[in-house]
């Protein structure tokens, strides 16, 4: 199959008309038939009903239209990646949490490519036991990731060389509108909360270090489950309930005072940002690392 017939056959969709996809594609309509059938031969079906007019295409190619055109965009991003890599370095390829990718990695990036200005980075966003699939798999050059006291890193010391970036927290916020509401607060009435799952790495920090002391305290009423804390934080903002978020994430929305800090009703869970830097990493990994060393050695010698 040519990549032209297939768009010529995305053109005729568009125009429904043989004589104006042939105009489309700067060709005579005679050459564009002949280029339908060409496809239609390919495939091994019909995807014209020639025995009505006007242009009528088979019930089995209306069903397969979306297929058809995301083939033909599948086709086109593939080769925009192989040129993209041909002409540059590949970068090294990060991975981090959902949440930290959201609110803290662009920051960090920032720094980074200051320091290094002709580095280039792949990004990837994924949930912590991938991330750390990644890294082992060798499939990733940084991880940026957190921890709490109850995880540990789940990194062997082989494997990557760790260095913490910095603290953070998941609080417990509710919206003002939320707060407002006159028996929210009251420890007679359930706190409706919106929960990651248990077995995922905030559920666990949440479930170990927070949750305990707030049921023996008050009833809670479990409203809503989802592992990305992104989601939870929309719910909240909606009014649906409290949630445990990353600090960093809504720091905007404790500033703004569309969420408010609940640390009273429920603890903090402490979390501890962290980066590894893959030990069979190349020369340019190699130098990130010493860079943000050196830059971390200097930071300690200003206080």
């Amino acid at each position: 199959m040519e990549l032209k017939w297939l768009d010529d056959y995305l053109a005729l969709i568009e125009t429904d008309s043989f004589s104006a996809a042939a105009q489309k594609r700067h060709i005579s309509q005679p050459a564009f038939s002949r280029r339908i059938q060409l496809l239609e031969a390919w495939l091994g079906v019909d995807l014209i009903d020639r025995s009505r007019k006007p242009l009528r295409f088979t019930p089995l190619a209306m069903q397969h239209e979306a297929a058809f055109r995301s083939l033909a965009t599948g086709v086109y991003e593939f080769r925009a990646s192989l040129r993209s890599e041909a002409a540059h370095s590949p970068g090294l390829v990060m991975v981090a949490q959902h949440s930290l990718a959201a609110s803290y990695l662009p920051t960090l990036l920032e720094q980074w490519r200051a320091q290094i200005p002709q580095q280039r980075f792949r990004i990837r966003s994924e949930n912590r036991d991938e991330c750390l699939a990644l890294l082992a798999r060798g499939h990733a050059d940084i991880l940026v990731s957190y921890e709490s006291p109850q995880s540990g890193s789940g990194v062997p010391s082989q494997l990557a060389t760790p260095c913490a970036l910095g603290e953070d927290a998941l609080v417990l916020v509710a919206s003002a509108k939320l707060c407002e509401v006159a028996d929210f607060l009251e420890p007679s009435q359930p706190l409706p909360l919106l929960c990651f799952p248990p077995e995922s790495f905030f559920g666990q920090a949440v479930r170990a270090h927070a949750m305990p002391e707030l049921m023996r305290d008050r009833l809670v009423a479990v409203q809503y489950v989802s592992e990305f804390s992104l989601g939870l934080r929309e719910m909240a903002l909606i009014h649906q309930g409290a949630a445990w978020l990353p600090r960093t994430l809504i720091a905007q929305d404790l500033k703004a005072g569309t969420l408010c800090d609940l640390s009273s009703v429920g603890r903090p869970v402490p979390l501890t940002i962290m980066a590894y830097f893959a030990s069979r990493g190349g020369q340019a990994l190699q130098d990130l690392l010493t860079q943000f060393m050196a830059a971390r050695v200097t930071d300690l010698g200003k206080f």
